[in-house]
């Protein structure tokens, strides 16, 4: 049996830790993707992979089989796309998993482009809020909004949100605009209630040593981003939200920042994926393509 492939069969049942995920992945019985790894353990007479009924862990032998495994998998994918000058041609379904904001305002635009570029290649995509485990989950690519726990995923950050406050033009032609955040009490202000707490969220401003954070009194209150979104444009008042959420808005000229040199950071925004995945073709381009695109937001 092929090592090489009965590597990459391991590398792929820990990913998605499930054999018979691994077998629907990868397109193999569940016995085949049982033999892989059986021949593994035979042949470095070790145990990899601790089995129940319910789940699968690693043994020590096995998380450094799989460390190296990763490291050797990349090689052989780096060694063949440099011979092959590249020509590898992308194929085969890709499965990407999205938040719905970025998915609605970034990522279904485009792909048009992405498809128009590689005809070959098939994207699935999964579009929610709700946390995926992406070492569990099944997936090709995730692209995640904000910072990153697991180190066993490559990561790589493509745009960094900011906390900023915006209104309508006519809003702030007829009320004027507040030159500083302590000024802010005196204009009409959005409120967006958290989702999990159901609490206001307080806003932040920084600006040089300075900082302030002030909790707006929401006259009107909205728990749904998009919707407190078209509040503001239509004149209700100013916000404070992530600029990932309000740059079509601002590029429009539906709302205009306001103590822009006082916006904060907010969360990152990465595209997340397998190390075992990162060289291969069709993950590749897909990383490559959103980098360009989030890099002309700004």
């Amino acid at each position: 049996m092929d090592r090489l492939e009965s590597l990459r069969v391991f590398c792929q049942v820990v990913e998605l830790n499930s054999f018979s995920r691994a077998a629907e992945q990868l397109e193999m019985s569940n016995a085949t993707i049982t033999n892989h790894i059986a021949a593994l353990e035979r042949h470095f007479g070790v145990r990899l992979l601790n089995r129940t009924t319910r789940k699968i862990s690693l043994t020590d032998d096995g998380h450094s089989c799989y460390q190296r495994a990763q490291r050797l998998l990349g090689d052989m994918t780096e060694l063949e796309d440099g011979l092959q000058g590249r020509r590898v041609t992308p194929q085969g379904i890709l499965r990407v998993d999205v938040p719905t904001v970025i998915a609605r305002i970034y990522l279904a635009p485009a792909l048009a482009r992405f498809s128009a570029l590689y005809p070959d290649l098939s994207i699935r995509l999964n579009v929610g809020d709700r946390m995926v485990d992406m070492v569990e989950g099944r997936g090709d690519v995730w692209i995640r909004i904000g910072e990153l726990k697991d180190s066993s995923m490559v990561a790589r950050r493509i745009y960094q949100t900011r906390n900023l406050c915006c209104a309508a033009p006519e809003f702030l032609a007829q009320h004027g605009t507040p030159r500083t955040p302590q000024e802010l009490s005196s204009f009409r202000c959005l409120a967006f209630i958290h989702p999990n707490s159901g609490q206001n969220v307080p806003w932040t401003f920084s600006k040089g040593k300075q900082e302030f954070n002030w909790a707006p009194p929401g006259n009107i209150a909205i728990n749904h981003a998009e919707t407190l979104i078209h509040a503001a444009a239509s004149g209700a008042g100013i916000v404070q939200l992530l600029t990932l959420s309000l740059n079509p808005q601002i590029h429009a000229g539906l709302l205009t920042p306001v103590l822009a040199d006082w916006a904060t950071p907010g969360p990152p925004v990465s595209v997340v994926y397998h190390q075992s995945h990162q060289l291969s073709a069709k993950v590749r381009v897909f990383v490559d393509f959103v980098t360009e695109l989030f890099a002309a937001i700004d």
